[in-house]
């Protein structure tokens, strides 16, 4: 089997809930690129890639530009060598960042042909370790709603069966951040998990101080509290308090992630496979992970079709985000959650495949 064209599209589509607002970004789109490779042999290999902020187009040009002269006449069971040289065409102009993105989503390409050549999903053709995956709520606790609407949200999702919450940190004043986490745990009792997120916005001294007073309220992890370059920083907080600490929203390598883990900095490692390059370096970080029992649960946004499957195949993978419910219904086969647990997709392949009508609504390139 050969690669005989590569085609993108690039869609802009917008959120159908209300505006969703972190510490640092407010969402009312969210950007996709498909990436479609087409073979001799008759077979369609679908990847993707995704932003909330604009600018995936550069990851499109990446595609087109670098890419695509590489992959056109390459057997795509050759996946680890093209990603490879795919890799190196881009090494002056970034290693990660939209090249990076670009080249994860022909790595999820090539990968879709693979299951679909051996008729299977992609969580069977790994070699399934559960048939559900548990899921977590971040749809009810974002940065902008009030007190009484996190509960409200809070108290909804426990009702469909989610036994498990996050709630967004970053307030300007961290004192309110405490009394909004205080108010939901009296709410959902303590048979519910509730996990926080900063998204990068505190100092270590802020981490320090109202970090370590989460253990009153018995959270489950804190996600981001500083910025994810700075592995020294994290581990000197995850030594300081009890509540343990999730990164990988924002760490794009596999190395960085060894230095987060090696250095004790780290308790929930959220490895997101469209941060780094792919399938094969996700597997890579899960099983880094594993060897230092730590467990994964992937960051996610709308990728929850590939990171179900993934962790479906990875025993420490104990967890996937469920997030963005609103954008459900523009892929090709959706995935829910019902009481608590993702189902898992039956179709042959990776999943990413963009309904055809949502493409002509939204395309943008």
């Amino acid at each position: 089997m050969k690669i005989t064209h590569v085609d993108t599209a690039l869609l802009r589509v917008p959120l159908q809930q209300r505006t969703i607002t972190d510490s640092q970004s407010t969402v009312t789109h969210v950007e996709f690129l498909q990436v479609v490779l087409k073979t001799d042999a008759g077979l369609t290999g679908y990847g993707m890639n995704w932003s909330y902020t604009p600018g995936l187009r550069t990851a499109q040009i990446a595609v087109q530009e670098n890419y695509a002269p590489i992959l056109i006449g390459k057997d795509p069971a050759f996946r680890k060598q093209i990603t490879k040289e795919c890799f190196f065409s881009n090494h002056f102009i970034g290693r990660v960042g939209s090249t990076r993105v670009a080249l994860a989503a022909v790595e999820y390409a090539m990968w879709d042909l693979a299951c679909k050549q051996a008729n299977l999903p992609l969580w069977r053709y790994l070699g399934a370790c559960r048939d559900k995956v548990k899921a977590y709520s971040t749809d009810g606790g974002w940065l902008t709603w009030s007190q009484d609407d996190l509960i409200r949200d809070a108290m909804n999702l426990v009702s469909r069966g989610f036994d498990a919450v996050k709630i967004k940190l970053g307030r300007p004043d961290p004192r309110e951040d405490l009394r909004r986490i205080a108010a939901v745990r009296k709410a959902v009792g303590d048979h519910i998990d509730i996990m926080t997120d900063v998204n990068c916005a505190w100092t270590l001294a802020q981490g320090k101080q109202y970090g370590g007073r989460l253990k009153d309220y018995d959270v489950k992890w804190l996600e981001e509290p500083m910025k994810p370059e700075d592995v020294t920083m994290h581990a000197e907080l995850a030594h300081a308090i009890e509540t343990p600490i999730a990164v990988g929203e924002t760490i794009f390598t596999r190395e960085a992630f060894r230095d987060y883990i090696a250095a004790g900095a780290v308790h929930y490692v959220q490895a997101d496979s469209t941060k780094l390059l792919g399938i094969d370096e996700w597997l890579e970080v899960a099983a880094l992970a594993a060897s230092y029992n730590l467990p994964v649960v992937p960051h996610t946004n709308v990728q929850h079709k590939l990171h179900v499957q993934l962790a479906a195949a990875t025993p420490n993978c104990v967890l996937v985000e469920n997030c963005y419910e609103s954008l459900n219904e523009m892929w090709v086969e959706p995935i829910y959650v019902k009481d608590g647990f993702y189902n898992l997709p039956q179709e042959p392949g990776v999943g990413l495949r963009i309904r055809d009508a949502v493409i002509a609504e939204h395309r943008i390139g």
